[in-house]
């Protein structure tokens, strides 16, 4: 998060505080903050209109786990391929929704997937390498 002091995040801060503050004003008419939420997007693939999915991206010390919410005409239909440290997601039946997320130092060999109730959740397991010593 950005230092409280600098002017970009003082700003983004009055304009959440000026959004909530309308629907659910708190202790001295500040909104009652329990946490922000950052969503990572993909990028682009030239050659084909494409639109972006957008994923949280959560780290422990094992592994990534990203979660998506697939786009409601596709809830089963996507691939996934690993490339030069890069995480490639495509869904939809001409694979027009797509995401690409920068994630070095995961086990192909370790990636799962689990889909429920649209939610795509997949797993990327760390190399050994990258793993922190104990």
């Amino acid at each position: 998060m950005g230092n409280p002091t600098d002017d970009s995040y003082k700003d983004l801060m009055d304009i959440i505080h000026k959004i909530l503050g309308n629907h659910a004003p708190g202790k001295d008419g500040m909104p009652p903050i329990v946490g922000v939420k950052f969503v990572v997007g993909g990028q682009q693939n030239q050659q084909a209109p494409a639109r972006m999915i957008p994923v949280e991206v959560f780290e422990s010390d094992t592994a990534f786990t990203i979660q998506t919410e697939l786009p409601g005409e596709c809830p089963n239909d996507f691939t996934l391929s690993y490339a030069d440290g890069k995480l490639k997601l495509l869904a939809g039946e001409n694979r027009e929704y797509r995401t690409e997320l920068p994630l070095a130092g995961i086990d192909p060999t370790a990636i799962k997937t689990r889909v429920k109730n649209g939610v795509l959740e997949i797993t990327c397991g760390k190399l050994p390498a990258s793993l922190p010593e104990a």
